[in-house]
Formats: structure tokens, C-alpha cells, sequence
């Protein structure tokens, strides 16, 4: 999970390419937790409220052109254009629309952002 976490800083500026469901995740997971341990941290230590608020807008600046490269790939992997990135940006309705297709399965065809490269033939992440 953590060298997943890592590689999205390797493509942060890879916004042509397929990323599949699985990789898109494994990918994922730790940056929903590091999110979970500052918002549940923010309510949970008053006192330091504004550390917690730094942190997160550090971290958000940081992490921001790899998350959004990570989600244009996935969007290309199941053959919408990355523009729909976008839709985050429409409250609540576009964030579910977004959940929706990153769960949803890979194209399972070439598409004019790449080749379909199935599960079992993938290489493994280090």
C-alpha cells in the first residue's frame, strides 16, 4: 500500500495513461487514512486546531498534481476523458458521480489512452 502511495508521486505528471481499479486503490487507501487521522485529529485536540489545519493544506498542496493525475489515468482506464476530474468540484452529486467510476471495471479494450493490460498479466508493485 505504501510504495502504491509512493509510485503516484512518479507519474504526478502522467496525465495520458491507464491506471486500473486495483493499482487506483491500493493507491488510495493510505491517502483516505492519512485524511481520517487529520480530520478525527482536528476534532479530537482543540488546542491545537490550527497545527491540524496546516498540516492539512500542507499535505493538500503537496499531494495535489498526483492526486489528480491518479484520478485523470483512472478516469482514461475506464474511457471517460480526464476532464471529468472536474466533477469534483460540483458539490456532493459530482463526488459520488467520481466514486462511481472509480469503482466501476476497466475498459476492457485499447483505448486511445493505452492498451488493456488484464489483472493477471500486470506487473506486480514492488
Amino acid at each position: 500500500m505504501f510504495s502504491a502511495f509512493l509510485k503516484t508521486f512518479e507519474y504526478d505528471r502522467d496525465f495520458s495513461s491507464r491506471t486500473t481499479r486495483k493499482d487506483f486503490w491500493k493507491a488510495s487507501w493510505l491517502d483516505i487514512i492519512i485524511w481520517t487521522v487529520l480530520i478525527v485529529s482536528y476534532f479530537c485536540f482543540k488546542e491545537i486546531n490550527l497545527l491540524y489545519v496546516v498540516l492539512a493544506v500542507l499535505y493538500f498542496l503537496v499531494t495535489l498534481t498526483s492526486r489528480f493525475a491518479l484520478w485523470v489515468r483512472r478516469l482514461h482506464d475506464t474511457g471517460l476523458k480526464g476532464t471529468f476530474a472536474f466533477a469534483a468540484l460540483v458539490p456532493v452529486l459530482g463526488i459520488f458521480a467520481l466514486l462511481f467510476v472509480f469503482m466501476s471495471d476497466s475498459q476492457p479494450k485499447d483505448n486511445i489512452y493505452g492498451k488493456y493490460v488484464p489483472a493477471s498479466k500486470k506487473k506486480k508493485i514492488k
